[in-house]
Order: structure tokens, then sequence, then C-alpha cells
């Protein structure tokens, strides 16, 4: 039996408009109230971005199935944190200790220098929240309380966080052709090309800061244990750590190490504390100036292209909205904005897409403009050959 048809009108342009918006203002609210358990989805999926191509790489070139892949690298995982908390963990904590040991003598000393309150700023308050958000640790006896209730917290959260990375890495592929098939085919060229573009300056920004860490880690826990500064090995993890945060963080991490130096009340090279302090200072900006002219250029490039301002902004407005997560990805999120914000004003006034990027074999990069009345490129020749690699299914 045939079912009879019903005439459908099309929505009018102002009520596509009001769709849109309210769906926005409906994913926003969404969001929002569910905040409390975004955190190990959120960081499944930063993860995931980043292994996708160590996934695809195992199982195109090594012709290892996509299951075995993934299973290959989370236990190369695992074996790292095993290795690290079995050599690495406890010198960390043995550093750690000592610098947690001075803070009381270091706070004494910085109100003797400035005072209790200076600028109307609490001294012992702040370092307290300091140390209790370092180490776990609070006076408060409501604490003990919840501390299985913590422990089963980040269980349950680590459990999410392998789960949704697991099928994240195992559909990467089906989601990016869903994602691209639901795009209007006039539309498909151009959104795909802006894509692109964000896609190259989050993988850009993700990995140049990652190995800023490890670089940075690695050449200030040198220098600090030559200088032999007060927990040289733990204010150098710190220090790389702090270069995740734009602009501010580099600063933040010389400013905590030289309080450390000047504030110990002896060194072991018999100089007096400013000029301990001193050397201690030069050696950050020294290292400072190498990254900017030496690091930066070759690892990050100009993947975000953005004003120092605006990266200010961004990271501010980030840490408020999505504390340590948010000033992390604040800045490659300003520049995903940039792209968008660009892409809509040329569309807006008619003027051509912005060039796009488009990968070759070789792993360079060729700019075509994108104009909807020229006809699409033919099919890469290459890709086309039957000898190409293809991915291998678990």
């Amino acid at each position: 039996m045939n079912e009879k048809q019903v005439a459908s009108s099309a929505f009018s342009p102002r009520m596509k408009l009001l769709l849109i918006i309210a769906s926005v203002l409906l994913a926003i609210v969404v969001l929002l109230q569910l905040r409390a358990i975004l955190a190990p989805f959120l960081w499944a999926a930063v993860v995931a971005y980043l292994l996708v191509p160590v996934v695809n790489y195992l199982n195109v070139r090594g012709g290892l199935p996509r299951l075995w892949s993934i299973v290959l690298i989370y236990a190369s995982v695992a074996l790292l944190l095993v290795a690290g908390v079995r050599y690495l963990y406890p010198l960390v904590v043995a550093e750690g200790t000592v610098f947690l040991e001075d803070i009381p003598r270091l706070e004494g000393a910085l109100i003797a220098l400035v005072g209790p309150r200076p600028l109307g700023i609490d001294i012992a308050s702040v370092i307290t929240q300091l140390v209790g958000a370092t180490t776990g640790y609070s006076t408060d006896t409501r604490a003990a309380g919840h501390l299985l209730v913590n422990a089963l917290e980040t269980l349950v959260k680590l459990f999410l966080f392998l789960v949704t990375s697991f099928y994240l890495l195992m559909d990467s592929r089906r989601l990016r052709d869903t994602v691209c098939d639901a795009i209007p085919e006039v539309h498909r060229d151009e959104l795909t090309a802006l894509g692109q573009r964000i896609h190259e300056t989050w993988q850009h920004y993700i990995r140049g800061e990652l190995l800023l860490f490890a670089i940075m880690a690695i050449v200030t826990g040198v220098g600090l244990t030559i200088l032999q500064v007060p927990g040289a090995i733990f204010l150098g993890l710190a220090s790389g750590a702090l270069e995740l945060l734009p602009l501010v963080g580099p600063w933040t991490a010389g400013a905590i190490a030289v309080s450390v130096a000047y504030f110990n009340g002896a060194n072991p090279w018999n100089l007096s504390q400013i000029a301990y302090a001193g050397a201690v200072a030069m050696m950050y900006i020294v290292l400072r100036q190498m990254e900017d002219y030496l690091i930066i250029p070759h690892v990050l490039g100009r993947a975000v292209r953005l004003h120092p301002v605006v990266v200010l902004f961004a990271v501010a407005a980030g840490g408020v909205i999505g504390g340590l997560f948010g000033l992390i990805i604040a800045v490659p999120i300003a520049a995903s904005l940039r792209e968008i914000v660009l892409y809509l004003y040329n569309k807006m006034f008619d003027l051509p897409v912005q060039p796009a990027a488009a990968i070759v074999p070789n792993g360079e990069a060729h700019v075509r403009h994108l104009d909807p009345t020229q006809e699409p490129p033919a099919e890469d020749p290459i890709q086309a050959t039957t000898g190409t690699p293809q991915p291998v299914d678990a």
C-alpha cells in the first residue's frame, strides 16, 4: 500500500536563522549544566586527536589492524607511565618535599620583606591555597570523609577517559566521513578547506607546546641543578608545565625560581642572595631568548598568528571559563575563531575565500583559491593508484 506523502514547505531564511540560534543557545545551556562531567570527555578528545596520526601510520604503513594499533599505543604509554612512577616519581616527590618544606621559611622572608598584606593581598592565605592545590592537603577535617568518594570519582573519570579515547581512535575515519557527508555539497569544498586550516593550527600548536614542555623542563631542571637551587627538578618540571600558558607562563616560572633562590637564606656558591637570585634570573632570561629566537620559530612557527593582546585576553578568558583546561586550549580556540570569523566575513561581502592548503603525498602543501564557479579539481592520480597503502581494519 502506497503511503500518502504530505507536502512540506521549506523554512524561510529567517526561520532557519532562528533555529540555528536556538540550537546554539540550547547546546551552550546543556554544556554548562553538564560541565562537571565534561573534563574526561574533553581530555579524551584532545588525546585522541593527537594520537590519530600515529594510529593511522601504524594501520596504513605498518599494516597493523586498527584495534591492535590502538592497543600497542596504550601499552607503550602504560609502560612509560610505569617506568616514570618507578624511577622518576620518587625523585620528583623528594624534590617537591624539599621545596614544600622550605615554604614556611620562604613565607616568613616574603612577609618580612613586603609585609603581610601588600596591596590588600593576604600572603599567608594565598600560600596556603597554593600548597593545598599542589599537595591536595587540607586542614578541613571534612575533607578526610570525602577521600574515598574522591578516589572513586577519579577512577570513574579515568574509565570514561579510556573508553572515550578508545572509541574516538577506532572510529575517527567514520566520524570524519560522517561530518563531511553532512555538509551540503555546494559548501563542502570551502568548509573542508576551513576545517583543514583549523586542523593544522591545532596540530602545530599542541605538538609544539608539548615539545616546548619537554625541552624547557629538561634544560631548566639541569640549569637549576647546576646552580643547586632547592627543588631543582620539581621547579624544572613546573617551568616546563608553565610553558603551556602563553606569555605569562614562562615569566611566572622564572619568578618562582628566582623567589626560591632569593629567599632560601643560603647558597653553596657563597654569593649574596641578590647575586644568587640574579644568576637564576639571568639563566631564565637567556633561556627565554633562546626559546623565542631558536626554538619557537621552528617548533610553533606561525601556528596561531594572533596579536599578543589577543593571546592575553584569550588566556584570561579561558582561565575564567574553563580553569586549567581552558588556559591550555584558549589560544588554539582563539586562532580557530579567527579563521571562522575571517571565512564568514568573506562570505558576507562576497569576497574570495581564503586560500586552503591542500596536502599532497610528499607532505608539502600547495595553495589554491576556492571558487564555487570553477569545476572541482580532478582526482589525485597518486591516490587513485592501486599501490597506495590501504588501512587495515581489525
